[in-house]
């Protein structure tokens, strides 16, 4: 037997551990060169996938070796280092994995008000023609007004429409953790190399996290310059004007000032009620109005507090609640947003899965573990009605990971039963306990 035919006998072995349609998304491109009973070199189209497939699948890669070959080679990858290969799409809610974005978040889902046109507007100039309209475009506001889904927008418009165009959408949070993680593991090179080279368009949600932190500002500092000297186009977000960021240097600040800052304000009721319709529509569920107004009223101006609200009324009506469950929550939402504590939900998850509340929010990063605390986030972000950047902290990372968690989890209930049906008795335990 060749050593293709051997190869393709071990991912059978993969796909039987880990679902077909992960092999078909990261070892499609995988390429045996050297097959010896005690080595087999595998090449990779870039170093990315080679470290994806380590850090996630080498238990089952290891596994499918042992059962074919009846014993485990040495297995080493070789990277191509092919500049055109494209990073692979995980899921349908997230373009591609180094960018950051969802591609949930659009213009075309975007709700357009008073509130926001002119963010809006800057925002599809800057798509246009990253570079050449605003730079930086600085969209501020404050928290729940939907800054993120801008921010995304402009991201999956630009990779949409200027072909190869390398978009990075980070946290600040998210960057300065890279950062000293580089700094510790001496990989600032490679660093550098991701923000100040590969990427186009970059954009930085929560700027105002920089505050106080001068080695990270420093890192920015140096990386703006690069990207603009160069051509290339910085959006960013913050929760204060860029003038009234405290503790960040003037260098910084008049950088962030020079293009054009343009605020989000809170939504008039008839943009909110829109909102809350267009969301209820997404989730194919048609809102009677007065529960509409109440959740409006209850939400207080703020997106993210009427979203999960409405995610909260829903998974009473898909509970099979009574109908005066569902009043008695919207009487209740104001004095109590949120309908039950993260740890409830962090509890639940790690009881079901046999594994203690730490391990959800701690480093573990195995297959069944992800998936816990996948579910775990999905859950709390329906029935905790916290912001990302709240969960992230409740789970130790940053909120674009449990924006992705989320959307993971949103998507397989597409096509998993068995996932629905855990999800479902997982909810009745965590609303049992409000």
């Amino acid at each position: 037997m060749d050593a293709v035919s051997r190869w393709n006998q071990v991912l059978q072995n993969v796909g039987e551990q880990i679902g077909h349609q992960d092999v078909a998304i990261w070892f499609s491109s995988t390429t045996p060169t050297v097959w010896t009973p005690e080595r087999v070199l595998l090449q990779v189209p870039n170093q990315y996938y080679a470290d994806w497939i380590l850090e996630n699948y080498q238990g089952p890669l290891e596994a499918a070796f042992r059962a074919v070959l009846g014993h485990l080679p040495t297995v080493d990858f070789e990277a191509a280092d092919d500049p055109t290969a494209e990073l692979p799409i995980i899921d349908d809610d997230c373009v591609a994995p180094e960018s950051g974005l969802h591609a949930r978040y659009t213009f075309a889902s975007l709700v357009v008000g008073e509130c926001n046109k002119l963010a809006v507007a800057a925002a599809q100039a800057v798509s246009d023609g990253p570079a050449r309209a605003y730079n930086p475009l600085t969209i501020y506001g404050p928290t729940g007004l939907g800054k993120t889904h801008l921010m995304h927008a402009i991201g999956n418009e630009v990779a949409q429409r200027h072909r190869g165009a390398r978009v990075l959408y980070v946290t600040a949070e998210a960057f300065m953790n890279e950062m000293i993680d580089s700094l510790r593991d001496k990989r600032m090179d490679d660093f550098r190399a991701k923000y100040r080279q590969r990427a186009s368009v970059l954009l930085v949600d929560d700027i105002q996290f920089l505050s106080g932190k001068d080695r990270t500002q420093e890192e920015f500092f140096h990386t703006f310059n690069a990207l603009v000297s160069s051509g290339r186009q910085i959006v960013l977000s913050c929760d204060v004007e860029p003038a009234a960021i405290d503790k960040l240097e003037p260098r910084l600040r008049t950088r962030f000032q020079g293009g054009l800052p343009v605020d989000v304000q809170p939504p008039d009721r008839e943009t909110l009620l829109a909102i809350l319709h267009k969301k209820a529509g997404a989730m194919g569920v048609t809102v009677p109005t007065d529960v509409a107004d109440r959740i409006a009223t209850r939400g207080r101006g703020n997106v993210r507090e009427v979203e999960g609200l409405l995610n909260k009324w829903t998974a009473l009506r898909a509970l099979h609640a009574p109908p005066e469950a569902g009043v008695r929550f919207l009487a209740d939402a104001e004095a109590n947003p949120g309908l039950v504590p993260v740890s409830v939900v962090i509890q639940a998850v790690a009881r079901t899965h046999g594994v203690r509340s730490a391990d959800i929010t701690g480093p573990k990063r195995n297959r069944m573990m992800t998936r816990a605390r996948h579910l775990a986030m999905y859950l709390a972000r329906r029935h905790c009605g916290v912001s990302f950047p709240e969960l992230g902290r409740e789970f130790g990372r940053d909120h674009s990971t449990v924006q992705h968690g989320v959307a993971k989890v949103e998507s397989d209930l597409k096509v998993d039963d068995d996932l629905a049906t855990r999800v479902r008795v997982l909810e009745q335990q965590i609303l049992a306990r409000r």
